[in-house]
This record gives C-alpha cells, structure tokens and sequence, in this order.
C-alpha cells in the first residue's frame, strides 16, 4: 500500500511539475533570431476581450533601457505612444511583441539589433549600430476598426473606409472646419515617408483653406469625426510633376493612412 501512494505522489508531483512548465512555457520564450518575450502581467482568459493583431492601433506604455538596466527613455503614466500593428510604424522587434496581446497585459522584452534600429542605431536615444534593446512594455488600450465603402472620386482620388462611423453618430466635416488628423504616408513602393505618430501629435488644418495638398482637402470632406481612411491621391492632387524633396519623387502617387481624430466645426468657432 505505501508503494502505491509514493507511485500516486510522485505521479501527481511529476504531473503538477509538467503543467508548471508548460505553463511558464507559454508565459516565456525565444524565437529563432534572438527576439526574447516574456509576459510578466498575464491578464485572465475571462477578461482578455481582444488579442491585439495586425490592423488594430494600439496604445503603448514602454520602457527602454541597456544591458546595465540604465533607462533609456520612458512613458509609463504619460501619454501613451499610439501606432497601428502590422504597419511598419515601430521596428520589427516591437511589432512581434506587441502581437497576441491583452490590454493590461505587461511584457519584457529583449530585441537584437536586427529587428531593432539595425546597422543605423539611433541618434537622438544614443542607440548605437546594432545595439540589443531592453523594453518593459504594457497594452494600454486597443482599437479595433469596423471597415466601411470603398470609392474612387471624379479626381481619381481612391478613398477607402477603413473605420466607419455610423451615420447617427457622424459629425461630418465641411469647408473651413478645423481638422485634428493623423496620418502616415507611403509610396507606391511601400516606402515610408511621415507620420504624424512618430511626433505623438495631430496635424492641424482648416479644411479647404489650402493649406494641405489638394488631394487631402478632398480625402477629407465629409467624413464623420473618428472615421479612418485610406487614400491613394494621385499625383495632379498631390505634389505634381516635381515632387517635393527629398522625401517625394515627381509624379508620386501618395498612399496615406489618416484618421480624424478632432473635428471643430466652423460654427463651433
């Protein structure tokens, strides 16, 4: 009898050993090209509503710092960084750690130069070529869009819904409106030009003021506060035959991400 309880407890022990390390398995790992991710504020099945994936903005609290644990820089309790997954907004290291999770959900990880800012560093933080970058990051909160209609105007300006607003709860721009926008911009190429999350501020305008390519001024009126788009703005609405140095070649067609962000109507001033 006493055989077959130390065989019973060494089974459950063995068994109970097992679950743990599968379970710090799935809490902890390493790809093959050095990426490290290891969760350190998991959030429970029950109230994890949404994984963050490709497509949806993300809002950031993060940490960096070097080997020595100096701190690089830092957002925690400020302003969270914004960005879009899957967009090639932050460095390729970031974009993997970010993926599949919940929002309240805390990460460190530990991203090799080649998926960081490469042979180039990065100035302005002492980033140096293909240094190893050290982040605690958090999921602060996540968005993710409801797609809407798709059309090409007169012009030949594409515009795309990529988050629409429903029309009873639309408060829809018009000439001489103040517009909060966010944006990024690519070529046809798919090379990146700006952003206005790289400066973690709106670009401010009034709408048909001519104060932004012609081509956005269209892009822009009569969409709901909130909605997002993607424009394809040829280059006769763009920056012509010349382009604009030396980011934009001429006869670039302009592919953009925006979002109103802020509407203040004209009567409103």
């Amino acid at each position: 009898m006493r055989v077959i309880l130390i065989c019973a407890l060494v089974a459950i022990t063995t068994s109970f050993a097992a679950e743990e390390a599968a379970e710090q398995q799935k809490l902890s790992w390493k790809d093959e090209d050095g990426l490290e991710i290891k969760i350190i504020r998991p959030i429970k099945a029950e109230k994890c509503k949404l994984k963050s994936q490709d497509g949806d903005v993300l809002d950031q609290w993060y940490k960096l710092s070097d080997k020595d644990g100096k701190e690089i820089g830092s957002n925690f309790n400020k302003k969270p960084y914004t960005f879009t997954l899957g967009k090639g907004q932050v460095i390729p290291g970031m974009e993997r750690a970010m993926s599949g999770m919940c929002v309240g959900e805390k990460r460190k990880v530990v991203i090799p130069g080649n998926l960081g800012f490469g042979t180039k560093g990065r100035e302005r933080d002492s980033i140096k070529e293909d240094q190893t970058l050290y982040y605690t990051v958090q999921l602060v909160d996540l968005f993710r869009a409801v797609p809407g209609e798709k059309w090409t105007t007169e012009e030949g300006i594409v515009i795309e819904q990529t988050h629409k607003i429903d029309e009873d709860k639309c408060k829809k721009s018009k000439a001489g409106d103040t517009i909060h926008q966010q944006y990024v911009l690519h070529l046809e190429d798919g090379t990146f030009v700006d952003s206005s999350f790289s400066r973690n501020a709106p670009f401010i305008f009034r709408l048909n003021n001519n104060e932004v390519i012609k081509g956005m001024d269209i892009a822009m009126t009569n969409m709901c506060e909130g909605e997002r788009r993607q424009v394809v703005i040829p280059s006769d609405y763009g920056y012509g035959d010349d382009g604009r140095a030396p980011a934009i070649p001429g006869k670039a067609r302009l592919y953009f991400d925006i979002t109103l962000e802020k509407l203040i109507q004209k009567d409103e001033l």
